[in-house]
């Protein structure tokens, strides 16, 4: 229950910033939480991960942040060196 949970409380803040950042007009904000508003809730199963990968990855052209998805995959393999392949 508190993975689920904690899982929602991350999907709905960003479903907030989402909202805020159109009011505001703020573009890139509004973009980048449009497209990953609907992961966390993806990641209650693995196959719901997977499909949530690939549709990262398939759409962060489209958002046009993919210097930012770079950056956020060098710091991961910082942090976590055991999952670079």
């Amino acid at each position: 229950m508190e993975r689920k949970f904690l899982l929602y409380l991350l999907y709905i803040t960003l479903v907030d910033i989402r909202e805020r950042s159109y009011e505001k007009k703020d573009s890139y904000t509004f973009g980048l939480c449009d497209l990953l508003h609907n992961i966390p809730l993806q990641l209650i199963t693995e196959d719901g991960a997977k499909e949530a990968y690939e549709y990262l990855l398939s759409n962060v052209k489209e958002v046009e942040i993919e210097n930012w998805l770079e950056n956020r995959k060098e710091e991961f393999y910082s942090r976590f060196p055991e999952h670079k392949n």
